[in-house]
């Protein structure tokens, strides 16, 4: 093996999400550190997004649905060693299942190291065993990860997602307030997520505290809410009554967005978690964290470490979501905007320190080269 390392990339597809939104970035550090990235996986709207980076693409079917069937299994297996052997890959890593579980077996068979990156406790206990026979190494994102999977027998190294404050910077919001005729002096919550699972909940409850914010006199309070997902409609239709009883579009749905900066830009405030939580601090904006284990609340210096060890309420949280505390205490930030602002700046500069992508980068290259050098010959 050469001093490059050449990794393949496999996830579900190429969706928006933060999985997808996390590998971007590593694909664009990996460079830089004698890595080499190859993607293998379903299209997605973030296509473009790999292919100016740089990052070679293989389209292979594996999305969830498709990969259940039994007889998918060895056409996909088959598809992803030829990618491989033709690519001539080093190190295999793996985000989801069941595709992940395609692609480590392709890989053992071929006698290259597998990784697979846990982002969440929600991954079936029988399918991560399962990885963990063929010989996976693991990665958690959180402390509830790495618990999780210490529950399950797993050991795994902790390496959090790191973000590229290259890319997530404070910005001027005029231009995206412009687009989405959002007046320079209106009070804007952001809320980022898919909108799905509880993420989803979150979302509707966040509507109906900013409407009974509205309603209590907060005339310039505008949400705009940045995503897709199964439950796209139910927000759509919660959203478009609220407006019809206020009179006008005060909540706005701005879709699956793949420059994500312009719009924690245009928020006083972010209401999310996980991953768009660090992107929002990055770019030196406040965050609510709320996700699918549930509330935590505004992330403060005094509490930011605890933020983390939930992940921001995705992982673990403190409390169950509740709309009247979450109305309550968005309606205490935005009445004290210079706090809100001294929160944002200590947020980027923590997120500086403790997530740098190029950190994460570096570790992960680390642990490619470890496995390297400990790999098992080709079974055939």
């Amino acid at each position: 093996m050469s001093d490059r390392i050449r990794v393949l990339m496999v996830m579900d597809s190429l969706a928006v999400g933060g999985t997808e939104t996390y590998v971007l970035s590593l694909v664009k550090a990996f460079p830089r550190i004698g890595v080499q990235p190859v993607y293998a996986g379903a299209g997605g709207i973030m296509y473009d997004s790999y292919a100016r980076a740089g990052c070679p693409i293989h389209i292979v079917e594996l999305a969830a649905g498709s990969l259940l069937a039994p007889e998918w299994q060895e056409p996909v297996e088959r598809a992803l060693a030829q990618i491989m052997r033709r690519r001539r890959i080093d190190v295999v890593h793996v985000h989801q299942t069941p595709s992940g579980l395609y692609a480590a077996e392709a890989a053992a068979k071929l006698g290259i190291p597998v990784v697979m990156t846990v982002h969440g406790a929600y991954y079936p206990a029988d399918q991560l065993r399962s990885l963990a026979d063929i010989g996976t190494a693991f990665i958690s994102v959180s402390k509830p990860v790495e618990a999780y999977l210490a529950r399950q027998g797993i050991d795994s190294q902790l390496i959090p997602n790191g973000v590229d404050t290259d890319d997530f910077y404070p910005d001027s919001s005029a231009n995206a307030r412009e687009s989405l005729g959002i007046a320079q002096d209106a009070q804007v919550i952001v809320y980022a997520s898919r909108l799905a699972w509880d993420k989803a909940s979150a979302c509707l409850m966040l509507i109906r505290a900013a409407h009974a914010l509205r309603q209590a006199g907060r005339e310039r309070l505008r949400v705009v809410i940045a995503g897709d997902g199964n439950q796209y409609a139910a927000v759509r239709e919660l959203g478009e009554a609220v407006n019809a009883e206020a009179g006008e579009a005060f909540v706005q749905l701005a879709g699956n967005q793949t420059e994500m900066r312009p719009i924690y830009n245009m928020g006083d405030l972010v209401v999310g978690t996980g991953r768009v939580a660090l992107e929002a601090m990055a770019c030196g904006k406040p965050v609510l964290a709320v996700g699918n284990h549930g509330y935590f609340g505004l992330v403060r210096a005094e509490n930011r470490a605890e933020a983390w060890q939930c992940y921001f309420g995705d992982h673990d949280s403190r409390e169950r979501p509740d709309e009247r505390r979450m109305a309550e205490e968005l309606a205490a930030a935005l009445d004290d905007p210079r706090g809100l602002a001294a929160i944002g700046e200590e947020s980027r500069a923590w997120t500086q320190l403790r997530f740098d992508i190029q950190d994460k980068a570096v570790r992960l290259a680390t642990l490619y080269r470890s496995l390297c050098r400990n790999a098992p010959k080709e079974r055939g």
